[in-house]
């Protein structure tokens, strides 16, 4: 297991990951965020997948993507300001984050993010501004 698996071992298993469901996971050149949607924790009062939940796996696919850049310099980003656009509502299902980074600094750095449902329908598009702090993800 190299530094940036034994991170997302770390991550996966953090109590926001666990309370929400995602699962981070190598794919390639890429880290995804997965989440399942579950009817008794996800949805709004309308039946659909409430944003927040949508805005998670946005937040951490930008993030752990432009992390593990990042994570080469001895810092870590950390979400400074995030912008998305919901295109489609979801209800059911496993939806699927990917990110990358846009631009990285020495102080902010700026990624793109798509989420997806099961079937490759784009469900929220967005970008993320982070503050890099010199700080190391772990010792």
């Amino acid at each position: 297991m190299n530094e940036y698996e034994e991170i997302l071992s770390i991550v996966g298993s953090a109590p926001w990951y666990r309370l929400t469901g995602m699962t981070p996971k190598v794919l390639g050149d890429r880290v995804v965020v997965e989440m399942e949607i579950d009817k008794n924790k996800h949805l709004q009062a309308l039946g659909t997948a409430h944003g927040g939940a949508i805005a998670s796996v946005l937040d951490s696919a930008i993030g752990l993507n432009v992390n593990r850049e990042v994570i080469k310099m001895g810092k870590t980003a950390v979400t400074a300001q995030l912008n998305i656009h919901y295109i489609r509502p979801v209800a059911e299902g496993k939806i699927v984050g990917v990110g990358m980074p846009v631009h990285i600094g020495s102080k902010v750095t700026v990624g793109y993010g798509e989420v997806r449902n099961e079937d490759g329908e784009l469900i929220a598009t967005g970008t993320a501004t982070f503050y890099i702090i010199n700080r190391k993800f772990k010792d």
